[in-house]
């Protein structure tokens, strides 16, 4: 009787908050961990306006010296300034955690950065060390009066230890750095099958890249075939 009541007072209370978004299936499983092969760009992304969040926060931004003894950056949620040489160059310290799953052996992770940069993961858990080069480049970031510009995205081994060298183009004596899980910041896209830009509700494509193509992030398409039919 108490199991009916609760349930009943339950539902009356979920009505009252008005629908919620219907079910649909996500297309981007923990398996498909490491980086989607469409992912080609960061920008115009979820994760980017949430990157930028953390560069804008004064009280997220941690002062770190990139030139004396490779400090992490492993915390999430930080913008880190890490002090360079006077060639544009320094190292930091990056250990991924399991973010897709607890089992996850694989995470893809973007380093937005205030400058131009090459940067180097050099894998010191396995020997010989092995050197990692950025998957995904992304220059060019436009969001608002975000000081990111840049995104290098990796895959790399959970509780791994990456040496991250960092050089910027032109050189200069320090650089903003944000990591960022890609898992932590999919966003939500829905096929478009007519050029609307409106998606049908489903399929869900659970993505942390720019859109792939044919995708867009508004929904409702109660005609995903008919380009004069959408918001209904």
């Amino acid at each position: 009787m108490k199991r009916t009541l609760c349930s009943a007072l339950l539902g009356l209370s979920l009505a009252a908050c008005g629908p919620m978004d219907e079910a649909a299936p996500d297309l981007t499983s923990e398996q498909e961990q490491p980086l989607e092969a469409t992912c080609t760009s960061v920008d115009n992304t979820a994760m980017t306006t949430h990157a930028c969040a953390h560069a804008s926060n004064p009280g997220d931004n941690v002062n770190v010296n990139g030139t004396s003894g490779a400090p992490n950056i492993s915390t999430q949620h930080k913008h880190y300034t890490v002090a360079l040489s006077g060639s544009g160059t320094g190292t930091v310290t990056y250990i991924p955690v399991a973010r897709t799953s607890t089992t996850s052996a694989v995470e893809s992770v973007a380093f937005y950065t205030t400058q131009n940069v090459t940067i180097t993961a050099v894998d010191t858990s396995v020997t010989p060390n092995v050197t990692l080069t950025a998957l995904v480049s992304t220059d060019g970031i436009t969001e608002g009066t975000c000081a990111l510009h840049h995104a290098r995205v990796f895959d790399l081994q959970v509780g791994h230890t990456y040496e991250l060298n960092i050089a910027t183009s032109p050189a200069t004596t320090s650089v903003g750095v944000v990591p960022e899980y890609l898992y932590d910041n999919r966003g939500r896209y829905y096929r478009d099958a007519d050029g609307d830009g409106y998606g049908a509700s489903s399929p869900l494509y659970r993505f942390a890249c720019e859109a792939p193509a044919g995708y867009v992030t508004q929904r409702f398409d109660c005609d995903d075939t008919n380009p004069a039919i959408f918001n209904c």
